[in-house]
C-alpha cells in the first residue's frame, strides 16, 4: 500500500474546456463556451465554472465540496445558492444545485480512465427556471 495512491490527485482536478462540437443539448442550449478549473484542496475539491451562455449572459459558479461527498459552499454571486456532491467512484460524482433550498440541476460528471476527458450529464431546471438537459464534453488542458 503506497503513501502516493493516498496522495493522489483527483481525476477532476485540472483545467477542463467543454467541447462545443461534441456537446448536445435536447432541452435548452449548450453553452457558447463553458471551462472548468477544479482544485484539490486536501479533504475539498475548489470548482470554479466561467463561460458564456447561448444568449451571451456570463456563466460563472464558484463553490467547495467535500471530495468524499457531501453538502458544499457556494460562492456568493452566482447562480445558485447551495450544492451537494456525492462521489460515486474515483472517476464519478453527481453534484446537485439548488436555489433557496430547491434542488434545480443535476449533474453526472464522469473522468474517462485516460484522464483526458469528462462528460457531464445535465438534467433539470437552470437557474433562470427553464429546463435543461444536455451532454457537455469537456477536454483536459494540459
Amino acid at each position: 500500500f503506497s503513501i502516493g495512491i493516498l496522495l493522489a490527485a483527483s481525476p477532476f482536478t485540472g483545467n477542463w474546456k467543454m467541447n462545443h462540437d461534441k456537446s448536445k443539448s435536447s432541452k435548452g442550449q449548450t453553452p457558447k463556451e463553458e471551462t472548468m478549473a477544479i482544485s484539490d484542496q486536501g479533504d475539498q475539491l475548489t470548482v470554479v465554472i466561467t463561460g458564456t451562455d447561448d444568449s451571451g449572459k456570463p456563466i460563472a459558479i464558484h463553490y467547495i465540496i467535500p471530495v468524499s461527498g457531501g453538502a458544499g459552499q457556494v460562492q456568493p454571486g452566482g447562480s445558485y445558492t447551495g450544492v451537494s456532491s456525492q462521489r460515486v467512484n474515483d472517476n464519478t460524482r453527481d453534484t446537485t444545485y439548488s436555489k433557496n433550498n430547491k434542488n434545480l440541476t443535476a449533474e453526472h460528471m464522469v473522468v474517462s480512465g485516460d484522464g483526458k476527458t469528462m462528460t457531464v450529464t445535465v438534467k433539470g431546471i437552470d437557474a433562470d427556471g427553464q429546463p435543461i438537459e444536455e451532454v457537455l464534453v469537456f477536454d483536459k488542458e494540459q
